[in-house]
C-alpha cells in the first residue's frame, strides 16, 4: 500500500476523515453504483460501501485489499473531479517541455505502447491508463495519480500545465490532423471515467467536456508502434 500510494499521500486542510472497517466481500458487481441526495453520498459495489456525509465526515467498510481501495479510490476521486469542472481519464499522459499531454484511447487503441515508446525515449509518462485534469487559475492542468495500466508503474505525483489532448489511433505511419470537435467530444466523454448514472452528473459532463475543449488544443495523432519517432510532432 505504501508503495502504491504513499508518494500521494500528505497533510491538507479540509479533507475528508474516514473511519475504516474491514469486512469481507466479492468485487461482483464490478461497477460502483453512486447515489448522491443533498449533502449525502453513497458509493459502494460487492467489496466496498463508502457513505459521506455533513462535514466530510465518511465511513468506509471495504474488503483488505489494494483492488478494493483502487476501485473505491476511482470511484470517489471521479466523483469529485466532475464536479470540480475536470476528468478522470481513460488515457496515456506524457510531459514533454514542462507541459503535459495526454492521449485519448480505450482499450487496445495503444495507449500502454506509446508509453513504453515514449519512457524508452527519455520523456516522463505520467499515466499509461488514467490521467486527471481540472481547470487552474491559468488553464487547464493535469495530474498524476497512482492508476495505471500494463506498465505497473508507481505514478507520478505533481501537476503540470495541459499542452494539448490527442485522439490516438495505431497506424504504420505517423500522422498528426485536426478533429473535429463533435468527434473529440464523443471520445472525451467515452473515456471519462464516471460511475454516477444521474442526469445531473451527465450535464456536469457535457459542461466540462464544453470548457475542455474551448480551453486547450484537440488533435488527432496516428502512430507507428516501430520507435517513439511519433515525439517529434507532439
Amino acid at each position: 500500500m505504501r508503495r502504491r500510494y504513499g508518494a500521494f499521500t500528505g497533510k491538507a486542510a479540509g479533507g475528508y476523515r474516514f473511519s475504516l472497517t474491514a469486512a469481507p466481500g466479492s468485487q461482483s458487481p464490478f461497477r460502483p453504483a453512486v447515489a448522491a441526495s443533498g449533502d449525502r453520498l453513497e458509493i459502494g459495489r460487492g467489496d466496498f460501501r463508502a457513505v459521506i456525509g455533513p462535514g466530510r465526515k465518511a465511513e468506509l467498510t471495504a474488503a483488505p485489499s489494494e483492488q478494493t481501495l483502487d476501485a473505491f479510490l476511482r470511484s470517489f476521486l471521479s466523483f469529485l473531479l466532475l464536479r470540480a469542472g475536470g476528468f478522470m481519464l481513460h488515457s496515456a499522459g506524457l510531459v514533454k517541455n514542462d507541459r503535459a499531454y495526454l492521449f485519448l484511447g480505450k482499450s487496445g487503441a495503444g495507449k500502454s505502447t506509446l508509453s513504453k515508446l515514449a519512457a524508452a525515449a527519455g520523456l516522463e509518462v505520467i499515466s499509461d491508463e488514467i490521467n486527471l485534469v481540472r481547470p487552474g487559475s491559468n488553464g487547464f492542468r493535469a495530474y498524476g495519480s497512482p492508476f495505471w495500466g500494463e506498465m505497473r508503474a508507481d505514478g507520478r505525483p505533481g501537476s503540470w500545465p495541459l499542452g494539448g489532448v490527442f485522439l490516438l489511433k495505431k497506424a504504420r505511419r505517423n500522422r498528426v490532423s485536426g478533429c473535429k470537435p463533435v468527434e473529440a467530444l464523443r471520445l472525451l466523454l467515452r473515456c471519462a471515467v464516471n460511475f454516477d448514472r444521474a442526469p445531473a452528473s451527465a450535464a456536469l459532463a457535457l459542461e466540462n467536456g464544453a470548457a475542455l475543449l474551448a480551453g486547450a488544443a484537440f488533435r488527432r495523432l496516428e502512430f507507428s508502434k516501430a520507435d517513439g519517432s511519433f515525439l517529434e510532432l507532439i
